[in-house]
């Protein structure tokens, strides 16, 4: 889906130096024919994938079971889609799948934890601008109280706004060293923490969607793990994991339909704070109104649900890939 340019750049490059410029540098060596030893700088998603096949969990196939991988911190796309559905569901929610290959699991567990960064600093810069936008209005009203002009009760409720809002950021902050964290761990590379990542060019998410039929035929025949569950088991065996894969079938395709009504919605809202920051520019230049620290916060806000949801496509289109026996 198309995405705002503003998007497309690297986010607040020079403040995610500052929050991860301490990180160590990569210290984990390659084999000779593995994936080069540090994480590039700046990082494409092409190269993040290039890292799975070198990943201990490939190698260690059904003995990594043991250590389950941990849930991404924003995107969950089943929760996005089925607003109001039971929550603590996680085997949902994340891209990796017993009914894939090590490689294909491995491969998507990288695309969801990058896209989880992205969101890291979309959410940092959205409460960063909240922040800036809440400390001028405290400031404003400190000052005015100080000529009695302001009530020192709308004041304190002001501080304390801001000071709700400074923990906000201070947990979007937390959360870039953390995705990265759980980024690098996908990659093999646990100890060189990514800093910068270039954001994918995401294909149009509204597309016309495969038939469930065709999709339940495609990984019967050509998903090797989904044969290997199924070689030398007994017929119910058999039954259950062509139902099993018919289910996750149906709910990926069910979910795209859904995002794909989210996506308008997104990008409605979107359109209508472009066009509310337009007018509070003019009256702030007007000196009419000035809320236009509050429609620049808004629109990032809503800029960030937009990549949300476009990101949540394209993670599940390559569940679905993956499902039908394709490299995702």
């Amino acid at each position: 889906m198309p995405t705002s340019p503003s998007i497309k750049q690297r986010l607040a490059v020079g403040l995610l130096a500052a929050t991860i410029g301490g990180l160590p540098a990569g210290a984990v060596r390659a084999a000779p024919d593995a994936a080069p030893a540090k994480v590039p700088d700046p990082l494409t998603l092409e190269q993040a994938l290039g890292f799975a096949a070198g990943h201990p969990r490939v190698a260690a196939d059904a003995d990594a079971a043991a250590l389950p991988r941990r849930e991404p911190l924003f995107l969950g796309c089943h929760s996005l889609a089925f607003t109001g559905a039971r929550a603590g569901d996680p085997q949902r929610d994340v891209a990796w799948s017993p009914l894939l290959t090590p490689l294909a699991a491995q491969r998507l567990a990288i695309r969801q934890r990058f896209y989880d960064v992205l969101l890291a600093d979309l959410s940092f810069a959205r409460d960063n601008e909240a922040m800036a936008v809440a400390y001028v209005q405290l400031d404003r009203a400190s000052a005015r109280e100080e000529l009695g002009q302001f009530s020192p009760l709308k004041t304190a409720e002001l501080a304390a706004d801001y000071q709700l809002i400074r923990r906000q950021r201070a947990a979007s902050e937390a959360a870039q060293r953390v995705t990265r964290a759980l980024l690098a761990q996908a990659l093999g590379r646990p100890e060189d923490l990514p800093r910068d990542l270039v954001t994918p060019e995401l294909a149009a998410g509204d597309g016309e969607l495969p038939e469930l039929e065709a999709v339940v035929k495609a990984a019967l025949a050509d998903n090797a793990r989904v044969s290997a569950l199924m070689q030398g088991r007994s017929e119910p065996q058999r039954a259950l994991v062509a139902t099993e894969v018919r289910q996750q079938a149906l709910e990926l395709l069910t979910r795209l339909e859904l995002l794909n009504v989210i996506a308008e919605q997104a990008r409605t809202e979107s359109d209508w704070r472009d066009l509310k920051l337009d007018e509070s520019r003019t009256m702030y230049e007007l000196e009419v109104r000035a809320d236009l620290g509050y429609s620049m916060s808004q629109q990032t806000r809503a800029r960030r649900d937009e990549e949300k949801v476009a990101l949540c496509q394209a993670l599940t289109r390559a569940e679905l890939d993956a499902l039908q026996g394709r490299l995702p």
